[in-house]
């Protein structure tokens, strides 16, 4: 799962919003905003976008999207 937490900080961290990075995804800024939340399953190719957006390294990986 998602460390929802840790998204959204990243995101404000990189001056970033969830609307300035969905279309890269590509989805809707309310589709996005769930599959953070943990609503919506989110695929390799979605996480792979949103490693690169927001800088997340190979060695943060597990801290961001491995959580119980």
């Amino acid at each position: 799962m998602v460390n929802t937490a840790k998204i959204r900080g990243r995101i404000i961290e990189k001056g970033k919003t969830i609307q300035s990075i969905a279309p890269k995804i590509p989805c809707s800024p309310y589709i996005l905003g769930r599959k953070i939340a943990n609503e919506n399953p989110m695929n390799l190719s979605e996480v792979k976008v949103l490693c690169e957006e927001l800088d997340i390294e190979k060695s943060e990986f597990a801290e961001f999207f491995l959580q119980d």
